[in-house]
């Protein structure tokens, strides 16, 4: 007879590894998933990247851009000036988006374009101001909801520019905003504890 005897029977093992994949299993999806404030920074940080990328474009192609924001729709997207005589004129076309070079990750209206992320929306959540003194009465403040770049790049009509605000359906205080001025300079601004900070 073995007295004293110390360890673990295998079926003691079996059911403690069940216990710790089960709690595992629980807990990982939790956190992994990312925080409403980096999904609202993660969004304001791609559309900088797709206004900058779409500015060079327009510089490229020596025609004018123009990115239009859907408020109701949480979605926007680029259009080309494809006229012969480079007029500034949009029809609104699939093929004015093609042209534009945005890289389209959904479509909205049959157009293809960049839908926001999932509870990402547009709009200025708990911030009772913008970035250095703008308005934070709106969520797209530019003019018609669009900004639009010349053949040089450069915001038109000249020195017109404005602010998009992000924020999350589930957390008003994970807001974050791009700033766009009349020099076509873009920066992204994220909103913690009443401040402003790049």
């Amino acid at each position: 007879m073995l007295r004293g005897r110390s360890g673990f029977s295998l079926i003691e093992l079996v059911v403690v590894m069940l216990m710790i994949a089960v709690v595992v299993t629980v807990s990982l999806p939790r956190a992994l998933r990312p925080s409403p404030a980096n999904q609202v920074d993660t969004a304001a940080n791609a559309l900088t990247r797709d206004l900058e990328q779409l500015r060079m474009r327009a510089i490229a192609a020596k025609r004018h851009v123009r990115v239009s924001f859907d408020r109701s729709g949480n979605f926007y997207t680029a259009f080309m000036d494809m006229t012969p005589a480079r007029l500034a004129a949009f029809g609104r076309t699939s093929e004015e988006v093609r042209a534009s070079g945005l890289l389209a990750r959904g479509s909205r209206a049959g157009l293809p374009g960049v839908p926001l992320a999932r509870g990402v929306v547009f709009g200025v959540g708990d911030a009772s101001s913008g970035p250095r003194g703008a308005s934070a009465s709106d969520a797209i403040t530019l003019e018609n909801e669009q900004v639009e770049f010349d053949s040089r790049g450069l915001v038109t009509p000249p020195g017109s520019g404005g602010v998009v605000y992000l924020t999350h359906e589930d957390d008003p205080s994970a807001v974050a905003a791009v700033t766009i001025s009349g020099a076509s300079a873009f920066r992204t601004w994220r909103y913690r504890a009443g401040r402003w900070i790049r």
